[in-house]
């Protein structure tokens, strides 16, 4: 059965959507079957694989509002050998839709649950926010993952995170488990860069990814060619950098799954 792995921290710029494209392109390099899910009503993972809103009838506003059947909603990118759930500006009405139903947080959870059997990682992206639509993807999820841009303002937005997260946790609403904090948007020539990574490194230590992602403008280059940065130019420094991220997430997992075994 497939991992589900949440990205996420309310604080936009933190690249959420570069990090979930990218280790959905590195889980497949390395052979896994990924299904990545654009949860974000800006749809930004969607534009970045060159997918635009008017591609395709069936997404997952569709699938949650409508019942459209969530297999209808899957689309193949073919360069990168992943499958791909894109989003829709509708998601926005997904959280009034259901303002009233008790089990809202598991509208996403009664989506992929299904799906699970046929992929080994489903990776979801997630919005810059702490709502409903965060909610029911950590309720989805298996692990989640915090992206922690280096400035003051990120680690403020992922504390809420953690705060939101445990709150979720205590009320047995998700089972999911923190698999890590990713130090991402890094410029070694900004000392407090250096700070505040150090700061994380101390106060979170085995949470804490050895692998920090660098600021890089050919992320910027690749999601304008509509590709991730792995395939964009796999030998630049920030491709090396997703793809020791994704052989930490994958040594994590591994870890996991042996003590659920014992």
């Amino acid at each position: 059965m497939g991992q589900i792995i949440t990205i996420c921290n309310p604080k936009g710029g933190t690249a959420k959507t570069s990090t979930a494209i990218n280790l959905a392109c590195a889980m497949r390099a390395v052979n896994k079957k990924v299904l990545l899910v654009d949860f974000d009503p800006q749809g930004s993972a969607s534009c970045a694989l060159g997918f635009m809103q008017t591609d395709i009838e069936c997404n997952l506003a569709t699938a949650i509002l409508d019942n459209v059947n969530i297999e209808n909603c899957i689309v193949p990118y073919l360069k990168g050998g992943f499958d791909v759930i894109l989003s829709s500006d509708e998601l926005v009405a997904v959280p009034p839709a259901l303002n009233d139903d008790p089990n809202a947080h598991l509208c996403l959870d009664n989506l992929l649950k299904p799906l699970k059997d046929n992929y080994d990682i489903i990776i979801v992206d997630t919005p810059a926010s702490l709502n409903l639509l965060t909610k029911a993807a950590i309720c989805a999820s298996d692990f989640i993952i915090s992206t922690v841009s280096l400035d003051v303002l990120s680690v403020d937005s992922m504390a809420s995170l953690m705060k939101f997260y445990e709150n979720l946790k205590s009320s047995g609403m998700s089972r999911a488990v923190l698999l890590g904090l990713l130090r991402t948007m890094y410029e070694p020539l900004h000392k407090m860069c250096d700070v505040i990574s150090a700061e994380l490194e101390h106060s979170f230590t085995d949470l804490i990814f050895k692998t920090l992602i660098s600021y890089n403008p050919k992320v910027s280059e690749a999601s304008s060619a509509a590709c991730p940065v792995l395939l964009y130019d796999r030998s630049s420094k920030v491709s090396r950098e997703y793809l020791s991220f994704c052989a930490e997430v994958i040594k994590r997992l591994l870890k996991w799954q042996k003590i659920a075994e014992n």
